[in-house]
């Protein structure tokens, strides 16, 4: 008995496991009034928060996958993260429990889900950019209750390439880029036709399909309340391979039709990635000239100029703004991935002036950004 225990201790040493090890503590960040940031190297990800007010970073709150976007939903005040092409699931996270997985479900093997719209009845619709549907979970386990197929907008190499979402007005629209997956280009060009779809969330028929006059959106589909309308970005040909042949595109809710662009390319002289409007009618974008250098700047939607370029990074940098955010307090947080200096910059005011004199530090690069009021 004696040597047993002998035994059985010897093991317990060379495995390490003789002492109580914690974990650290889980950050304490707060639930709510705070910007939540994917930080990313592409290698590691973790969940992160700043406040803006006191502009407190509180820094790898959660571990998340290193390619993920986030989503958050005040009704089960809960975020919902996006874990994309290699994970390959949506994981939910308590605010209010300190950030603690409710669950984390597949949406099937290499399915690769890029957005999350919030729908009526606990439901929600993921996007998945290697499939033709769109797949309906309950929120509440995030189990699969149904699905928008979208077949019809499969093209020749066999994907539809479902990008985003968003629940407005009573009605889920989808954006069907459409993209060319067999070319020899370093970025898959459009094929040259992709659609804005409105569904019926009911019973999850396709009630119109509109065709975007500018190919290949990328950016997320943003909800403009105050003009009742969707903003986004179609770039057509996207960096490596671009050229000033895409827009920022204004799609009307109330007539379910595309408005004229705000901007385009060829009228900015830029690359455009993602594009947003203020409330007082200005509007903002982040893209690249055409030296592939990123920049976040300002234009008028009604003479569709650029009037400032706020912020730029050259590519010899080897970063790139990846996201911008226009928060309701109407300041705009910039995703700055510059890889010497990464971290979040605040612009505000007519003209974008910068209050920040250098990026403030969130550990892991800044990816991608999400208001929690």
């Amino acid at each position: 008995m004696v040597k047993r225990k002998h035994y059985g201790l010897c093991l317990l040493l060379l495995a390490g496991s003789c002492a109580d090890y914690e974990r650290p503590p889980r950050p304490n960040a707060p639930a709510s009034g705070v910007i939540l940031m994917v930080g990313t190297d592409f290698s590691t990800g973790f969940l992160s928060a700043i406040d803006p007010q006191s502009l407190s970073v509180t820094r790898d709150i959660v571990s998340i996958y290193n390619d993920s976007a986030l989503r958050y939903n005040a009704a089960d005040q809960s975020t919902y993260v996006i874990q994309r092409l290699g994970s390959d699931s949506v994981r939910r996270l308590d605010n209010i429990a300190r950030y603690e997985t409710v669950y984390e479900r597949s949406v099937g093997t290499q399915a690769n889900p890029q957005d999350i719209a919030f729908l009526p009845g606990n439901r929600m619709a993921v996007t998945l950019y290697n499939r033709s549907k769109v797949s309906i979970l309950d929120r509440s386990r995030g189990n699969l209750v149904g699905e928008v197929d979208l077949g019809a907008y499969v093209d020749g190499d066999g994907y539809a390439e479902i990008s985003s979402a968003v629940y407005a007005n009573g009605y889920l629209y989808i954006a069907v880029q459409r993209l060319n997956r067999a070319a020899t280009e370093a970025i898959w060009p459009p094929v040259g036709q992709s659609y804005l779809v409105k569904v019926d969330t009911t019973n999850y028929l396709i009630v119109l399909s509109t065709l975007l006059t500018h190919s290949n959106p990328v950016s997320r589909l943003h909800h403009h309340a105050g003009r009742n309308s969707l903003l986004l970005a179609a770039p057509g040909l996207f960096y490596a391979n671009a050229s000033l042949d895409g827009a920022c595109l204004e799609y009307s809710l109330a007539t379910d039709t595309l408005l004229t662009p705000p901007i385009t390319e060829a009228q900015a002289g830029y690359e455009i990635s993602d594009c947003h409007i203020r409330a007082d009618g200005s509007g903002v974008f982040i893209g690249n000239d055409t030296s592939l250098n990123s920049v976040f700047g300002l234009f008028n939607a009604t003479t569709h100029s650029v009037t400032r370029v706020a912020a730029s990074l050259s590519r010899t940098n080897g970063g790139y703004f990846s996201d911008f955010l226009l928060h309701s307090n109407g300041k705009l947080y910039l995703a700055d991935r510059n890889i010497y200096a990464p971290g979040i910059r605040i612009f505000s005011g007519n003209n974008l002036t910068e209050e920040t004199q250098q990026a403030i530090y969130t550990g892991l690069p800044p990816f991608v950004l999400e208001e929690v009021p």
